[in-house]
């Protein structure tokens, strides 16, 4: 079955580029991300469980309406044909707001020493003397209310990279600027003693550097050293998969092996899941994000969005992006969701081509939960987030001269 799974899976990559003959096409970076990770789980070498046929099937049901919605988004877009200078043109447009982007900027750099008292006093209350496992703890546990309204700040740090990333930065100054916001987002990621935010810094600035048509070798390097040096340090700093007593040479197998589980993990873990074959929950899993709200509004306690560990055999309590739409809604659920996350993350694809800046932003930020979509839900449970998101670049993007800008693309 593996041969097939891969074969179904390659065919899907090979039609999903010739649909737009570019790799940047989100449909071409759904199967290419699914063929490696079901390639990386029927070639492992570590002990891990065999799935069944549904399970397999859901993926492939996914992978395909993704690539649907995206065939649907070129067919409406009277932009999917563009030229290939419309394709590879820099639109030149200035910052619609030079003032409030700097001080975004000022703000985040002003509030991340407080952020840094505030972790401090938070780790102080662990019986671990290990400032990033106390800490971890102390954030993980049921009762945490995290860093409070500071919680604010790791997120204005990252909107303002991103901004920065979208916009041109001709000169030295505003270059310094860029890299200065680029290290406090790298700082404010490490405070949340998790790797998601790494991940996110990188996959949206790839994103942006990809759309814009500026991806290089060196920033594939530069992105690949980052994502492996900060699974590495976290690993070593909360000893998760490494021994801070170590040696780097000796962690180095360990943290392979570490890197392994997380990529393979998830597959077999949502194959249990599958295997149950519980009542659906309709909506509990999908729209955990707006239910808290309302729960925190009602004076209740929150969902947790941490589900429970399972063996497969190695533990992990992540089961794919697939999962919390398929507790809720079955397969038909996954398949109407994803078919509508492949029309909008195409239609971002499509806008972003033409140099909207908006848009760019829109096609950075997807690009995060569909490289992370084998692994955890990335797309429904931070919903909340993406929501800021998008509205803050709503009104950055098309406020004032960012309107007049928006008119000119």
């Amino acid at each position: 079955m593996s041969v097939l799974v891969l074969l179904t899976l390659l065919v899907l990559v090979v039609l999903n580029y010739c649909a737009c003959r570019d790799a940047r096409y989100p449909p071409v970076l759904m199967s290419v991300v699914w063929l490696i990770a079901m390639t990386l789980y029927y070639l492992s070498p570590l002990e891990i469980n065999t799935i069944g046929v549904l399970t397999v099937l859901i993926f492939i049901s996914a992978v395909l309406a993704f690539s649907c919605g995206g065939y649907l988004a070129l067919a409406l877009s009277e932009s999917g044909q563009g030229t290939e200078s419309q394709r590879l043109a820099l639109h030149a447009f200035s910052s619609p707001h030079p003032r409030l982007k700097r001080i975004f900027l000022i703000l985040s750099v002003v509030m991340l020493p407080l952020m840094v008292v505030k972790a401090f006093q938070i780790a102080s209350q662990s019986s671990s003397e290990v400032f990033f496992i106390a800490l971890r703890w102390e954030l993980q546990a049921d009762d945490s209310k995290g860093f409070g309204y500071f919680g604010y700040a790791p997120l204005l740090s990252y909107f303002t990279t991103f901004i920065y990333a979208i916009e041109p930065r001709r000169s030295r100054w505003e270059k310094l600027q860029y890299y200065v916001s680029f290290v406090g987002s790298v700082a404010y990621a490490v405070l949340s003693t998790g790797r998601t935010f790494f991940f996110l810094i990188v996959a949206v600035l790839v994103g942006i550097s990809l759309i814009q048509g500026r991806f290089r070798l060196r920033t594939f390097i530069l992105s690949a050293l980052l994502f492996l040096l900060s699974f590495a340090l976290l690993g070593i700093s909360m000893a998760k998969g490494a021994d801070p007593d170590e040696s780097w040479a000796d962690n180095a197998s360990s943290l392979g092996e570490s890197l392994l589980t997380y990529a393979e993990g998830p597959i077999p873990a949502f194959d249990q899941v599958v295997r149950k074959h519980e009542p659906l929950e309709y909506g509990k899993n999908t729209f955990i994000g707006p239910l808290n709200i309302v729960r925190r509004l009602a004076g209740k306690s929150y969902l947790s969005p941490i589900q429970e560990e399972v063996d497969v055999p190695f533990p992990t309590n992540v089961y794919t992006g697939i999962h919390p739409v398929y507790k809720d809604f079955g397969i038909v659920g996954v398949v109407l969701a994803f078919a509508m996350v492949g029309v909008a993350s195409t239609f971002f694809y499509l806008k972003g081509l033409a140099r909207d800046p908006l848009h760019t932003f829109y096609y950075g930020l997807a690009l995060f939960p569909l490289l992370l979509i084998t692994f955890s839900d990335q797309c429904f449970a931070p919903m909340m987030t993406w929501i800021m998101f998008s509205l803050a670049a709503y009104l950055y993007f098309r406020s004032g001269r960012g309107r007049q800008e928006s008119a000119t693309l």
